[in-house]
């Protein structure tokens, strides 16, 4: 890829996965911090330290600043900010991330701010984003961040994958509010979170602020097929419009697709939550960049058999689960032999990055895109000498960023990559077995940072794209 045109090079984490300091500074508990207390987290792994950004934040912004990154993708915790449903600002909250900000101005970093990543406050309730009012409250939060951060943060994302999320939450159950099979909330819930999308951004657009508003998508905005058939086209075409074609078509486009309210009808889904004045406010406020957190593709062939569910393998040593959304009645999961899979059973399939950028090019009239999330989940151990030997990381991140570039040379609107992740994290209930960092983070010795091999690698590799 060039630099000519200000390609950002960076790397990404979420509040809830690095921050740590659960309760200090006047915040309020998310709902991740009352799953991860409760007896439905069958593991007994928290985040209540994660890996300390809190207390590191300098540390992590400088080191990321030395391996050649010109931007850093993090979000704000809603609860750091909002504690209580007050509407009173924790002061505490608010410095802490401008503290952030001044870091990043130091190292010349430019910020790239998620305002909801999974953690949504516990006041909103079990109950989450199939309540209408949490739309608003989620408007009024974000409208609190634009007018205290204004300017300082250029760009922001309202949402980190509606999508995943959602499914995650109401189909498999494995995230808070752990919800299962529930797919009519799992609609409603989709729902909200688009209309609250475009209220976040019309409170956005009446600040006039230069800065640019996104939301980010999860996971090669395109499903694939192994076999050519009318069959196994439809079965592609409704996988598109039920994991993506919805969040994407109606933040940039401001519509839902055609077809989906048919499809929905087809499952049993009632619709009579929707609202004229919903569908109006997401024709008016579109985004102005869409995020896409590129790791593997959606393989699909025609429904065969089971129930409507979504399988995720959070426990590879005990499960040969096939990860995948199965939608009764129109499509399953398929999978390729001829293709690596990591430990977890996720294909490794670079094209699928190629695929999806081409994809915001044609159908989304060439969006600008950045890369928000690409990496590659590892089990590591240091050697004798202290080192992190993660070759396999750089080969999986450099197969990827061909494809990229490709896509890029081709004509996608892109502007920049994040890798997944800055340094080791806690990634949700995989714990801190699965890592993903440049950065190796030694939990057990103050959560000491040491550059990995693929640190050393994108470093070079930065450096050799600007030089082109």
């Amino acid at each position: 890829m060039k630099d000519g045109d200000q390609m950002l090079w960076g790397s990404a984490t979420a509040a809830y996965q690095c921050e740590g300091a659960w309760q200090e500074d006047g915040k309020g508990p998310s709902i991740w911090d009352d799953f991860v207390h409760s007896d439905k987290n069958t593991k007994g792994i928290t985040a209540d330290t994660a890996c300390d950004f809190y207390h590191h934040f300098e540390e992590d912004i400088r080191m990321l600043a030395e391996g050649g990154q010109n931007t850093f993708r993090f979000s704000i915790s809603w609860s750091r900010i909002f504690p209580r449903d007050d509407g009173v600002v924790n002061q505490a909250g608010v410095d802490f991330y401008q503290h952030v900000l001044d870091i990043c101005e130091k190292y010349q970093v430019v910020p790239n701010v998620t305002l909801l990543h999974y953690d949504l406050p516990s006041y909103i309730g079990a109950e989450g984003w199939e309540k209408r009012e949490t739309m608003a409250k989620f408007a009024a939060y974000c409208k609190r961040c634009f007018e205290i951060f204004g300017d300082r943060i250029p760009y922001y994302a309202t949402i980190n994958e509606p999508n995943h999320n959602s499914y995650c939450s109401y189909l498999v159950g494995n995230y808070p509010p752990n919800h299962v099979g529930d797919v009519q909330n799992l609609v409603k819930v989709c729902y909200h979170n688009m209309v609250a999308n475009a209220m976040a951004v019309r409170e956005f657009r009446k600040l006039n602020l230069n800065a640019k508003i996104g939301i980010v998508n999860s996971g090669a905005s395109r499903a694939d097929i192994l076999k050519d058939t009318p069959e196994y086209r439809e079965a592609k075409r409704y996988a598109n419009m039920l994991f993506h074609g919805w969040l994407i078509g109606a933040a940039v486009l401001g519509k839902f697709p055609e077809g989906l309210g048919e499809t929905l009808h087809k499952l049993g889904v009632d619709l009579s939550f929707v609202r004229q004045e919903d569908l109006d406010l997401i024709k008016e406020y579109t985004v102005d960049w869409i995020g896409d957190n590129i790791y593997a593709r959606k393989l699909v062939k025609p429904y065969e058999f089971g129930e409507t569910q979504m399988v995720v393998n959070n426990d590879p040593r005990q499960s040969q689960a096939l990860e995948g959304v199965t939608v009764k009645g129109l499509f399953q999961p398929d999978i390729d032999p001829t293709t690596r899979k990591n430990p977890w059973g996720r294909e490794i399939y670079p094209k699928c990055g190629y695929d999806a950028l081409i994809r915001l090019r044609d159908e989304y009239n060439n969006v600008p895109v950045f890369v928000t999330e690409n990496g590659h989940g590892m089990f590591e151990e240091r050697s004798e000498s202290g080192e992190i030997n993660d070759s396999e990381r750089i080969a999986f991140l450099e197969e990827y960023l061909d494809y990229f570039a490709k896509a890029k040379e081709d004509g996608c609107n892109l502007q920049g990559y994040y890798v997944w992740s800055t340094m080791d994290l806690y990634s949700w209930i995989n714990g801190y077995e699965k890592r993903y960092g440049l950065v190796h983070v030694d939990y057990a010795n103050h959560c000491q940072r040491i550059p990995k091999k693929s640190y050393y690698w994108y470093r070079d590799y930065i450096a050799f794209q600007k030089k082109k």
